[in-house]
């Protein structure tokens, strides 16, 4: 969806979210790679629609992962579907940003 100046427009607000997160990229039939890394990162913000999390290894520009989000003062991790819609790598860093779109 475009706004009047042809830049994108969130369907979602974006609010701030700082906690940790595990990911590992699915395979075509929907099952963790016996060789994918777990890869760990920290989440930036959230919204209904996904997140967007940092970390310092890429995780490709495409595909399904699963994920598992670490929530603050909860022992356990809540399990994610979520398709990667982009990734960018920060200049000048080894960081990355990755955008994951809620799939479930």
């Amino acid at each position: 969806m475009k706004s009047q100046r042809g830049q994108p427009k969130r369907l979602y607000a974006r609010f701030p979210f700082a906690t940790e997160l595990d990911a590992s990229r699915l395979s075509p039939a929907d099952k963790p790679r016996p060789s994918a890394k777990l890869l760990h990162a920290k989440t930036e913000n959230i919204s209904s629609g996904g997140l967007c999390i940092r970390t310092n290894r890429p995780l490709g520009s495409t595909g399904l992962v699963r994920c598992e989000l670490r929530l603050p003062g909860v022992p356990v991790r809540v399990p994610l579907l979520a398709k990667v819609c982009w990734s960018e790598k920060r200049s000048g860093t080894n960081q990355y940003r990755i955008g994951l779109q809620f799939v479930v």
